[in-house]
């Protein structure tokens, strides 16, 4: 009876196969028992049907038609990045597994979506790394470990670089220090211990290779700061020495150019961090950040607006820092308005720490109601000690993590 009612199955699966109309096709034998190993493909050549074969219609298709090209492909991260919402982790903090799965579980728990992690801070210590010497062999203290902690829970990950203040390789060698003229006689020659020249291609290569090393272990993002000159008060016995017929400007146009073009191969966004001022005035700041040139070489620009840091009378504010709402608010249109349809580049840093005005859920959410009310949907925290106000980027309904990043483990982000 079983095999009565097996025959008859089998049959009425072959006369739905029947019915369809295609253009080419393989013979396959077949035998009462059903058993796998009783079919065979057999020559296409043969023109009739012997007594218990059948033949089985299939389009036949050029492998190529299958193939993937890497180009023709939009890996996730770079569509996650038009939407972060981070926060800071510092390069001691994050040296702490405590501290640092904490913050993840704060990520994962609220709005937020991204972590930004140093890779080398101001001092010039590389992060992640035993021997700072050898450049070729960086970041074997857990960095890989933490990419693909955040990656399987969705978290975007971004590493921030300080490039051009860095006071380990400005005394290493004199060559690759920033060069002031003294104002006394605009002759000698005087070279920083902290800072390194935003000019030499040495020290372009060196944080390059630095990059490098960390992009390749999977980071979505790499962030530039302190691509800049030094500020120098007015009245400064120092005058920053610079190349002939080249600009500030021209020197850090040069670097995000290099860095292109160097990074370009590991399919990894490139960020730059400027003054918050650089949306407002005209001109570079005499630092070299003229975001109307920058903008060119980045895939986001991330002006740095904390209120606290704004002037009595800024945009006509008495007292900007208990106003977050309006500077962040005039920041980022005067921001617009200068960078045109390239504005969608825009990722601020918004202020999480107090000054003179303490800073609460109130504070910060104001903050974020004004990078929205720009119709700007990304923005990170900053925290110099890395603690945040968490209540502010909480709500009930929790959008961020559950509905936005529904995709979980690290081939989400996988892009090699």
């Amino acid at each position: 009876m079983l095999k009565k009612i097996a025959v008859i199955v089998t049959t009425l699966f072959l006369a739905l196969l029947f019915s369809f109309n295609v253009d080419a096709g393989f013979v396959l034998e077949y035998k009462s028992n059903l058993d796998l190993e009783d079919y065979s493909q057999i020559n296409m050549d043969q023109k009739s049907l012997i007594s218990n074969r059948i033949t089985l219609n299939f389009p036949v298709r050029d492998k190529g038609d299958y193939s993937l090209s890497k180009e023709e492909l939009v890996s996730p991260h770079y569509t996650y990045s038009k939407d972060v919402r981070g926060i800071y982790i510092n390069g001691w903090v994050v040296g702490n597994e405590r501290k640092t799965d904490n913050l993840i579980k704060e990520v994962e728990e609220s709005n937020l979506n991204s972590i930004v992690v140093d890779l080398k801070d101001v001092t010039g210590r590389i992060i992640f790394s035993k021997n700072q010497r050898d450049i070729s062999q960086l970041f074997e203290n857990g960095l890989k470990e933490l990419i693909d902690k955040a990656h399987k829970k969705g978290i975007y990950v971004i590493g921030r670089l300080a490039v051009f203040k860095d006071p380990v390789l400005a005394n290493k060698d004199s060559k690759y220090s920033l060069k002031y003229i003294s104002a006394s006689d605009n002759e000698t020659i005087i070279n920083s211990d902290v800072w390194v020249s935003p000019y030499s291609k040495e020290v372009w290569e060196y944080n390059i290779k630095i990059s490098e090393q960390a992009v390749k272990l999977g980071l979505d993002e790499i962030q530039f700061d302190y691509i800049r000159f030094p500020t120098l008060a007015v009245n400064s016995k120092l005058i920053i020495k610079t190349e002939e017929n080249k600009s500030r400007t021209d020197a850090i146009v040069g670097f995000l150019k290099f860095a292109n073009e160097r990074l370009k191969k590991y399919n990894v966004l490139i960020s730059a961090d400027v003054f918050g001022l650089t949306t407002t005035a005209k001109g570079d700041l005499k630092i070299g950040q003229d975001i109307t040139r920058l903008v060119d070489y980045v895939d986001y620009l991330s002006p740095m607006i904390y209120p606290s840091h704004y002037s009595s009378g800024f945009y006509g504010i008495d007292n900007p820092d208990s106003n977050p709402y309006d500077i962040i608010f005039e920041s980022l249109e005067d921001a617009r308005e200068k960078l045109g349809d390239k504005s969608y580049k825009l990722r601020p840093w918004l202020q999480d720490f107090s000054l003179r005005h303490i800073y609460t859920d109130k504070e910060v959410k104001e903050q974020i109601k004004a990078v929205k009310d720009n119709q700007i949907s990304s923005w990170l925290l900053w925290n110099p000690r890395s603690i945040y106000t968490i209540s502010a980027v909480k709500d009930d309904s929790k959008k961020g993590m559950e509905e936005r990043w529904n995709l979980q483990g690290s081939e989400l982000f996988q892009k090699r």
